[in-house]
């Protein structure tokens, strides 16, 4: 186990992840498929606890799905701080339809994002991730996660 596991402030962040994680995968996917990435600026995951401490409770929330998880995490790109994890289990026969559909319309969107110039107030391609939306919901759920129980106190069983 590392110190990252024992650092106070990780409960509340895991807290804060645990919906987040559960949102990004399909919905008829049965909890298959999910993956997540978060952007903040790097100064923000400093404050929290630093970035490896981001990616640790990432992990954590992700093992609490069941997910087997993938994970990354860096600080100081063009976008600051991206730590992410990915679900890498197969999904079952009948969610895999699904599932695969989900990643791509993902990755129809990333393509299509990239691939032209698109003025800042136009509306995303369906299945685009909204970076500054996504780093909102994750602040509201953490600051909801450190008033529940303040950011030192044992995490309660999610159900």
């Amino acid at each position: 186990m590392t110190g990252w596991a024992k650092d106070p402030r990780r409960p509340a962040l895991v807290r804060a992840l645990l919906p987040l994680l559960k949102d990004s995968c399909p919905a008829d996917g049965r909890g298959y498929g999910g993956a997540f990435e978060l952007r903040l600026p790097d100064e923000e995951v400093a404050r929290l606890g630093g970035v490896e401490l981001l990616r640790s409770a990432l992990r954590a929330a992700a093992r609490e799905l069941g997910w087997r998880v993938e994970s990354f995490a860096r600080a100081g790109t063009i976008h600051g701080t991206m730590a992410g994890v990915r679900d890498l289990r197969e999904p079952p026969p009948d969610t895999a339809a699904a599932v695969e559909a989900h990643w791509e319309r993902r990755l129809r969107a990333a393509v299509e994002l990239g691939s032209r110039s698109r003025p800042a107030d136009a509306p995303l391609p369906p299945g685009a991730t909204d970076w500054d939306a996504l780093a909102a919901a994750f602040r509201t759920a953490h600051a909801r996660a450190l008033d529940a129980t303040g950011p030192t106190a044992p995490r309660t069983p999610q159900g």
